[in-house]
């Protein structure tokens, strides 16, 4: 799920998703799956983190449905596992520091932009 660490999230990475997920089940382990157990914790650990992810599976539950190329049954697997997803990192207990830094929310920007990062 590194591609959904990307705030500025792109077509491709978009594609590699829908097929990550239309590939392997949603589970707890890291064998074959998405361990949506240890990305719910490691959302839950980092609020940033927790932005970047959320936004963007919402990005690619959105476009999906615009896709004509993906058929519509595999379209409903992707979204269906991105609602659970979603529901399991919401579910996740936050501690009090995710909590005060959510309250901040988009008004102070979480991220590097790329060209911050490569200076």
């Amino acid at each position: 799920m590194e591609k959904m660490q990307i705030v500025q999230i792109n077509p491709k990475d978009i594609i590699d998703t829908i097929m990550l997920l239309r590939e392997h089940p949603l589970n707890n382990s890291d064998v074959d799956t998405v361990n949506a157990s240890r990305i719910a914790a490691m959302c839950a650990r980092d609020w940033g983190l927790w932005r970047t992810v959320t936004m963007n599976l919402n990005k690619v539950s959105q476009i999906s449905r615009e896709y004509s190329w993906l058929a519509e049954g595999d379209r409903a697997v992707v979204v269906e596992k991105i609602d659970t997803l979603l529901k399991i990192i919401q579910d996740e207990p936050k501690p009090a520091s995710w909590n005060i830094r959510n309250k901040i929310g988009d008004r102070v920007k979480w991220y590097k932009d790329v060209h911050e990062v490569a200076q």
